[in-house]
């Protein structure tokens, strides 16, 4: 199977479609994507299916990011980096 060159149906970018992932879309039976990655990425992140994200502070750095679920007052929220950080000290504690 050679790579295939397809068209984005929504930024009409041609994209290539490589051999590896034609084995990978047949062997889960998928049928040959129509839009790039980019736009790919782009309509999954905001589709109706995509886990809601809400805003917050870090209580520990005060720097700004998402979280995948509703802060409750009076709990401590944290970014990214401190909560992994926090469960790296946490697991190395045990």
């Amino acid at each position: 199977m050679p790579d295939v060159e397809i068209v984005c149906v929504q930024c009409k970018e041609v994209f290539f479609f490589s051999e590896k992932e034609q084995e990978q879309f047949y062997q889960r039976n998928m049928m040959a994507p129509q839009r790039c990655l980019k736009c790919r990425s782009k309509k999954a992140a905001a589709g109706e299916d995509a886990p809601k994200r809400f805003e917050i502070v870090c209580d520990n750095c005060g720097k700004h990011d998402q979280v995948p679920f509703q802060p409750k007052t009076g709990r401590t929220v944290l970014c990214r980096e401190c909560h992994e950080a926090s469960r790296s000290r946490a697991r190395y504690a045990n």
